[in-house]
């Protein structure tokens, strides 16, 4: 019965204690280690006086359970006479008129949960009789109250969890709707296709393009459509990763296999079990690793860096490169079984010149996600602005249009956005409307955010804070402004 909530575990506590016990009351008391004298009575039977509601608090100072909880013995006392000081000294029991009363501690190691009173208006003796078993039970019922009480733990830490677990995946839906994979040219509209397409299988997906094309969007979008959309999404860059440590980070290491190594260390690999793996930049796989690659994708399996034993990992692969991998099959940099395991699916993502219909989606996409980043209102687009945009080739691709809108929404204190110069282009913006100066001209970021910021407290007199501020005047958070401040080197 020890997994029965505690309302259910007393009450059939208090079925077994009157078949067994010929005592007139018995009660259960909870003990509050934070409030040391108070008790909180849960259960007391007794058909001759009322019963004390659920959550009644009945002081323990001096009381007989008081004693028991301090000596963590059990303590009894028996009514010689009506002057009986150590009856008498608990006023509720004391009113009941019984003769004899024992209290038990109910211990579970070091911990005192409460105590079991009994009591008997018999004369001296009898209760001595049911004393020793009284004891033995007391020990049993500490135990169920424990694991009762354990049952409510779990129970509320389950509540805990669910809650958390719903705030998570709110959190999730809100990530995935700002990283929203944004396609909407006949030549993205075919990858999207393609991508769901083979989404559902287990076949291993290679996504060849320019470098900040959206290759990584792109794979979660393949995790997305799959079955084990439920599993982990673990991207990691070959690329970013030191050639001395990208076994170690791969496949994991066994505790004290190398210098520093001082516990076991789970891979990417078998972080992804259940899941999808991005390996991103896998043409700059060292050659070394390019043989563990092979062994990981095509067995299944992986050996950790000083283990004996491989171990199984479950996973979904996809991979991406920028790099010409048919050249480096040829010249020997990069093993060709590797590149046809990894080739199996090929997806190619045009660069975003080849597709200047995805500008307009992107920029608004980008300046919806940065402007609540901001905590600002999104800002009005120059008429002219998509013409400009158009005629530039973007080497750096939808990375950096994000990287132009983020700087451009950051130039921009008033309600229109204040675009700034791209490489070998005339800048459109007019003067900025709130600070009411000539827009910036100097080339590099830094110093066009240097001199704004420097123009927006000269025009408050120095002011961050309140309406009159340049916080407000640059539709910026204050602490974010003091940031920005901090890094440019200006009070």
């Amino acid at each position: 019965m020890s997994s029965l909530y505690l309302p259910e575990l007393l009450e059939r506590i208090a079925q077994l204690l009157r078949r067994h016990f010929e005592a007139t009351r018995i009660t259960v008391n909870r003990w509050r280690p934070s409030e040391p004298l108070v008790a909180e009575v849960l259960l007391a039977d007794d058909p001759r006086h009322p019963t004390p509601p659920p959550g009644t608090r009945v002081p323990l100072a001096g009381s007989l359970a008081g004693r028991a909880i301090e000596a963590r013995q059990p303590v009894m006392v028996e009514r010689l006479g009506s002057g009986a000081s150590e009856l008498l000294e608990e006023p509720l029991l004391a009113q009941l008129g019984y003769g004899a009363l024992a209290s038990f501690p109910l211990l579970v190691g070091d911990e005192v949960l409460g105590t079991m009173d009994i009591a008997h208006p018999a004369a001296q003796g009898l209760l001595h009789q049911c004393f020793r078993g009284a004891q033995r039970v007391a020990q049993l019922i500490a135990i169920s109250l424990h694991n009762s009480l354990m049952v409510d733990e779990i129970q509320r830490l389950n509540r805990l969890l669910r809650q958390e677990n719903a705030r998570l995946k709110q959190h999730i839906q809100q990530t995935l709707a700002d990283q929203r994979y944004v396609a909407e040219s006949p030549a993205m509209a075919a990858v999207v296709d393609d991508a769901r397409r083979v989404g559902p299988s287990e076949t291993t997906v290679f996504i060849r393009g320019e470098t900040g094309t959206g290759k990584e969007g792109l794979a979660r979008l393949v995790h997305e459509c799959s079955q084990r959309v439920g599993g982990p999404f673990v991207p990691v860059n070959l690329g970013a990763i030191p050639e001395s440590l990208i076994e170690s980070e791969l496949f994991g290491h066994e505790k004290g296999s190398f210098s520093g190594a001082s516990k076991r260390k789970i891979g990417r690999f078998e972080q992804a079990g259940g899941g999808t793996l991005f390996l991103d930049e896998v043409g700059d796989a060292p050659a070394g690793v390019q043989v563990k690659l092979l062994r990981a994708v095509q067995e299944r399996e992986i050996m950790r860096v000083g283990a004996e034993q491989p171990t199984k990992v479950d996973f979904r692969l996809v991979a991406a490169t920028n790099r010409p991998l048919e050249q480096m099959v040829d010249s020997g940099s990069f093993r060709s079984d590797l590149y046809y395991r990894l080739n199996i699916y090929p997806i190619h993502l045009p660069p975003l010149r080849d597709r200047p219909e995805d500008l307009r989606p992107l920029v608004e996409h980008f300046i919806e996600r940065h402007s609540k980043r901001l905590n600002r209102l999104p800002p009005k687009l120059p008429v002219d602005l998509w013409a400009v945009l158009a005629r530039y080739p973007w080497p750096g691709n939808v990375r950096e249009l994000e990287n132009y809108v983020e700087r451009a929404l950051l130039l921009s204190p008033a309600d229109m956005l204040t675009v700034p110069n791209l490489p070998g282009s005339r800048t459109m913006a007019s003067d900025p409307v709130a600070l009411g100066v000539a827009s910036p001209t100097i080339a590099a970021f830094d110093d066009q955010v240097h001199d704004l910021l420097e123009r927006a407290l000269g025009k408050t007199g120095g002011r961050i804070y309140g309406p009159g501020g340049a916080a407000k005047l640059l539709g910026l958070k204050p602490t974010t402004l003091q940031g920005k401040l901090r890094r440019y080197g200006l009070r």
